[in-house]
């Protein structure tokens, strides 16, 4: 059942990853909307990964070992696989999610340039509400 359970989980993995280099691929040749048309089998393989790894947990609470004796050496070796493209997930999200807030920083400086919009700070706001106060 763990065998079962953690082939599973690397498949979900390796189609995180998948998908995650691809966005990498989009974003840097703007290529947004296929982004966005990836947010969806994201977000599904993002809680098949939860519930996966939820039902992971309970095979090895149940288990009732020594950590030493927990897995078979077959288990061992698809838990070791398990935690490296983990690893390469978070390091391909990790660098999606950079390019994807420098993009969406560059969006929103340009829209404000083009806009001509001027920062609001909170002194000029607070400035502004007491000239208002005052003369009422």
């Amino acid at each position: 059942m763990l065998i079962q359970k953690l082939n599973e989980i690397i498949s979900v993995l390796n189609s995180l990853i998948e998908i995650t280099q691809q966005d990498i691929k989009n974003i840097k040749q703007a290529k947004h909307e296929e982004v966005f048309k990836n947010t969806k089998p994201k977000e599904q393989l993002s809680l098949k990964f939860y519930e996966l790894k939820s039902e992971i947990d309970t095979i090895l609470v149940n288990r009732n070992k020594p950590l030493e004796e927990i897995f078979t050496k077959e288990e061992e070796v698809l838990f070791d696989e398990f935690r490296e493209k983990l690893n390469l997930f978070y390091k391909e999200h990790k660098h999606f999610s950079r390019l994807a807030i420098t993009v969406a920083n560059f969006y929103n400086a340009l829209s404000a340039q083009i806009k001509d919009e001027k920062p609001v700070s909170y002194n000029e706001t607070a400035n502004f509400n007491s000239k208002l106060t005052l003369k009422a």
